[in-house]
C-alpha cells in the first residue's frame, strides 16, 4: 500500500510510519518538523527503502495537492497537529489542515480510475474522553477539526473513515502525558501524586495497536465509517500506577521497598467514566487484532529500563574520560 501520513513524526504518527515501513508500506511523512531536528521514534527506519520524509506545512492547500497527486497514495492518514501554537495560530493550524488536506485528496480522487477511487481511502482519529476530562484549548481545536473533516467529507462524497480511540502509550510518548510523567519519576526513584484524587478514568491502549488499526482501516474500513479501537482497558490513574508498579517490583526491584511508595494522590477525587468505546467493528469489519494492555506496558517498560540504562552508561562513560 502507498500511504501517505501528515505528522508522521508526531507520537502517533511515527508510530503508524514505523510500522507500515516495517511491514513493507510505500510510506511518505508529511511533517512541518525540520529534517535537521532530530527524530528519535524514525530512527529504527529512517534510512529503510520505501520511506521518505517531506518536511511541509499541511495548511499549504497548493503544496498539499502537488504532493497528494505526485505520490498518489492508496491512503491518506492524517495526524498533523498543532499542540505548541498560541491562540490563533492554533485554530488556523487545525482547521485550516484539515480543509487542505480534504480538497487536496477531493481533487486527486476525482481524477482516478473508478477502481482506485473506490479502494482510495482517507483516516483520522478522533480522541475519545471521559465526562471528567477537562477541556482544553488543543481538544477544542481538534474537535472543531474533527467535525469539519466529517461534514466536509459527507458534503463532497469523500471516503473518510473516523477513527476514535482514548489514551493511547508507548515508547516515545509525549512526556506531558501522565503515563510519561510517572515513568519519568519513577525511573529516578523519586515520589509522583496523581492529580484529581487518581479518580479519572481514561481507555488506556498501546500505541502499537493504535497504528495497527489506523493501517487496518485505511486498507478495509468502509468509507464514511467511525471505528473505535479499544483493549477494555478502562482504568483510573491510580489503577494505571499500581500496574506499572507491580510490573517494575518484578522486573527491578527497588532496594528501599515497593515502586508503589513512590506514589501518592492529591486533588479531590472526580466523578468520572470513561469514553465508553466499542471495538467490535474494529475486530469483526477490518479484523484488527491488538496484542493488549498487558502487553503494551510491558513493551513500554522494557523500552523505558532500556533507554535508562544507555543514559547511566554514556554517564559513565563520559566520567571514565
Amino acid at each position: 500500500m502507498r500511504v501517505l501520513v501528515t505528522g508522521g513524526c508526531g507520537f502517533i504518527g511515527s508510530a503508524v510510519v514505523r510500522l507500515a515501513v516495517e511491514r513493507g508500506d510505500q510510506v511518505l511523512n508529511v511533517d512541518r518538523r525540520g529534517r535537521t531536528a532530530p527524530t528519535p521514534a524514525l530512527s529504527p527506519i529512517a534510512a529503510r527503502e520505501g520511506y521518505a520524509r517531506l518536511e511541509a506545512d499541511a495548511c499549504d492547500r497548493a503544496m498539499m495537492r502537488a504532493v497528494v497527486r505526485q505520490f498518489a497514495p492508496d491512503a491518506v492518514i492524517h495526524l498533523a497537529a498543532m499542540p505548541d501554537a498560541p491562540g490563533d495560530a492554533l485554530i488556523d493550524g487545525e482547521l485550516g489542515a484539515a480543509y487542505a488536506l480534504l480538497e487536496a485528496c477531493r481533487t486527486y480522487r476525482d481524477g482516478l480510475s473508478q477502481d482506485k477511487a473506490q479502494r482510495f481511502r482517507i483516516v483520522h482519529v478522533d480522541q475519545a474522553l471521559g465526562d471528567s476530562v477537562r477541556p482544553s484549548r488543543i481538544s477544542a481545536a481538534r474537535s472543531a477539526a474533527a467535525a469539519l473533516m466529517d461534514n466536509w467529507s459527507r458534503a463532497c462524497e469523500l471516503p473518510l473513515v473516523t477513527c476514535v480511540a482514548g489514551e493511547a502509550f508507548g515508547p516515545w510518548q509525549p512526556q506531558s502525558s501522565l503515563m510519561a510523567r510517572m515513568l519519568a519519576h519513577l525511573m529516578h526513584d523519586r515520589p509522583f501524586a496523581i492529580p484529581d484524587g487518581g479518580a479519572i478514568v481514561r481507555d488506556w491502549l498501546p500505541i502499537r495497536d493504535l497504528a495497527e488499526g489506523l493501517l487496518r482501516a485505511a486498507e478495509s474500513a468502509p468509507p464514511q465509517s467511525r471505528i473505535d479501537f479499544s483493549v477494555g482497558a478502562e482504568r483510573r490513574d491510580i489503577d494505571i500506577a499500581e500496574s506499572l508498579c507491580a510490573l517494575l517490583d518484578a522486573r527491578d526491584p527497588r532496594p528501599a521497598g515497593s515502586w508503589m511508595d513512590l506514589i501518592s494522590c492529591e486533588g479531590v477525587p472526580a466523578i468520572s467514566s470513561g469514553p465508553m468505546l466499542d471495538p467490535m467493528d474494529a475486530e469483526q469489519t477490518i479484523q484488527w487484532r491488538p496484542q493488549g494492555f498487558h502487553a503494551g506496558l510491558d513493551r513500554l517498560l522494557s523500552w523505558s529500563l532500556a533507554s535508562r540504562a544507555a543514559v547511566q552508561a554514556r554517564s559513565l562513560a563520559v566520567a571514565a574520560e
